[in-house]
């Protein structure tokens, strides 16, 4: 047996021709790096361990000095009829794009496609490097046909790839390594070949067979792949030649560097992969590195990003079965649930890791959908907040039962559920999320016919005009204080007013009065927004009681006296010290003796409408 490529001839019965298998992945709106991240991220997770942490990692290099290893073991290449040019695209400039993941069972199974699976294993190996089509046996997988794999070999500039896996120690064939490529059919005389061909041991029945064991860790070690010195088992997908793909869209393209590759993949994964990165209620997740001829970064947790952490937030709550149930009269009866959290509008973030590969404009108005697997599949547009300073992110869920309904709808590329040319349930099941999805918004963000009452969209015109915010996010179980850092947006609905109180806006014997400072901010709370006033306390040598209000403020200024029917009022909910350790509900707070001191009162926060605080000195123990 020689280690060399062979090329597949077409079988008197018709075979799979290579150009038809790379167009089987279609022509996807995503960019190919984002498809090469959701595609290999989703296998990984069809093949996660019962226990542990899914570890996925993806390394770009430059093949420099070490192009000399790399000719010597793929050269001669397969014939140049087939389109298949590795002796021109491997040169030391030449990129390798490592895919790799860890703590998974590897591909295993069979070594050929002829040959029945054993007992509980499954025939991975065959369906990744050798089937075309072939239906997926992981319950709840992210995959279906398998014709994603197909990105791999688009992303190679000679459509050549290299699979090193390891599945088992105690196995002799449990480490394989073989190489694969795609180019086109061709003839050699009379004789017609696919365009398929495969690097390995070619054994005397004429068929390629993967470098086993000891042989493939020496081949491993030679190209410095990853490797499984370590003992785990997993995968690493190599992709010779990489074409990274431009930094923007034509005519002033170039390609990206490997550091800015490195980038917009990491950006890649935490949009399309977050949900993979918050473990579950039995700690299963994936963690991410992202590297690029070094050591490799960690990808950061989503919920340190806030354009992420509202989606977080949503599935969480989908998880903990909080969520709302889209429910039919018909089976499936229950086929799926929905979540969604608010997030003051950031408009100041710039942070390059999230904005690299985000897949929308401006604020965050979506609804995340994924299946059962808890990959997303996109992000699902709906109506703006009605308050410009507020956004949100929602989570839509697959249930078990319509699981495989939802999976009927995607293309090969998993980024959509597309009705057309489904039937039946199918049909009624996709079709009928869109519309509930629709119709929890509308009522979650007050959009129906009665929304605001008489009046209510002058008033949002009149809001985006007059208030400062400061959006933040608030993270613990108790309302934190205020920051006052952050840079104020705009002008929008809140207003402030210090006079009033029982001491006729005269100032006390022992102290000066109380007064509202700086601009009121907007704030988010577990989902929840509220406005925060900070109350400025002048130093007195007695007790006092302060008072706060919230009015909702008409167009010309006045105070509305009555609310139209069935519009939210706000509230004052508590007061707060600067410090954090003294916390009163209601209206009203004791302020002791003592030096100048800051304090926070919160109130509900009411869409399209202006509102105005009043704080007033109720009584003090000076009398």
């Amino acid at each position: 047996m020689s280690i060399r490529w062979w090329s597949q001839p077409f079988a008197p019965e018709g075979s799979a021709a290579a150009e038809g298998i790379v167009k089987q992945l279609g022509r996807p709106a995503l960019d190919p790096l984002t498809v090469l991240v959701r595609e290999a991220a989703q296998n990984s997770w069809d093949a996660h361990l019962s226990d542990g942490v899914v570890e996925f990692r993806v390394d770009i290099r430059v093949l420099g000095d070490d192009v000399g290893a790399w000719r010597e073991l793929l050269l001669p290449e397969p014939s140049s009829e087939s389109n298949v040019d590795l002796d021109r695209a491997l040169h030391p400039e030449s990129i390798v794009l490592v895919v790799s993941d860890r703590n998974t069972r590897g591909l295993g199974g069979p070594l050929r496609a002829s040959e029945r699976a054993r007992g509980e294993e499954t025939s991975d190996f065959v369906q990744f490097l050798r089937n075309v089509g072939e239906p997926s046996d992981h319950q709840f997988g992210g995959g279906t046909y398998g014709f994603g794999k197909g990105i791999f070999y688009q992303l190679s500039r000679a459509g050549a790839i290299l699979v090193d896996t390891h599945t088992a120690a105690d196995d002799p064939t449990g480490r394989r390594l073989m190489g694969a490529a795609l180019g086109h059919s061709w003839y050699l005389g009379d004789r017609r070949f696919t365009g398929r061909h495969w690097w390995g041991l070619v054994a005397a029945d004429d068929v390629p067979d993967p470098v086993l064991a000891v042989q493939a860790n020496e081949i491993s070690k030679v190209l410095k792949l990853p490797g499984f010195a370590d003992g785990r088992t997993g995968t690493d997908i190599v992709i010779l030649a990489a074409d990274l793909g431009p930094t923007r869209p034509e005519p002033n393209a170039r390609d990206r560097t490997p550091q800015e590759a490195a980038t917009f993949i990491a950006s890649s994964i935490l949009w399309n992969l977050w949900p993979k990165m918050v473990p579950d209620e039995h700690g299963r997740h994936m963690r991410f590195v992202v590297g690029a001829g070094g050591p490799g970064v960690p990808v950061p947790a989503p919920v340190e990003f806030d354009e992420l952490a509202p989606f977080v937030e949503a599935l969480q709550e989908i998880r903990a079965g909080t969520g709302t149930a889209f429910s039919r009269t018909v089976p499936p009866k229950h086929a799926g649930s929905f979540a969604m959290a608010l997030s003051a509008i950031d408009s100041g973030s710039t942070r390059l890791l999230i904005g690299a590969a985000k897949p929308f404009e401006g604020p965050s108005h979506h609804v995340a959908r994924m299946r059962v697997a808890e990959l997303v599949v996109d992000y699902l547009p709906g109506p703006l907040h009605p308050d410009p300073r507020l956004a949100y992110g929602g989570v839509f869920k697959a249930s078990e039962d319509a699981d495989a309904l939802f999976a009927s709808a995607e293309p090969p590329t998993h980024d959509d559920w597309v009705a057309k040319g489904l039937s039946g349930t199918a049909r009624g099941v996709v079709q009928g999320a869109r519309t509930f999805l629709q119709k929890r918004l509308e009522e979650w963000l007050g959009l129906g016919p009665q929304a605001g009452g008489p009046g209510g969209q002058g008033l949002g015109q009149l809001s985006a005009l007059l208030a400062g915010v400061v959006p933040a996010r608030l993270n613990g179980e108790r309302i934190s204080k205020p920051d006052h850092g952050g840079e104020v947006t705009g002008r929008g609905g809140i207003g402030i007013d210090g006079g009033g109180g029982s001491d006729g806006g005269t100032t006390l014997r022992h102290g000066g009065k109380p007064r509202l400072v700086g601009a009121p901010m907007l704030q988010v709370h577990q989902g929840r927004p509220y406005l925060v006033a900070t109350v400025k306390v002048p130093a007195a040598g007695v007790v006092r009681v302060l008072s706060a209000d919230v009015e909702v403020v008409v167009e010309g200024g006045g105070r509305e006296s009555e609310p139209p029917l069935g519009a939210a009022v706000p509230q004052i909910m508590q007061w707060q010290s600067a410090a954090g350790d003294v916390v009163m509900r209601g209206k009203n707070v004791q302020v002791p003796a003592g030096e100048e001191s800051d304090w926070y009162v919160y109130a509900t926060h009411v869409p399209d409408a202006v509102v105005r605080f009043r704080v007033s000195q109720g009584t003090s123990d000076a009398g």
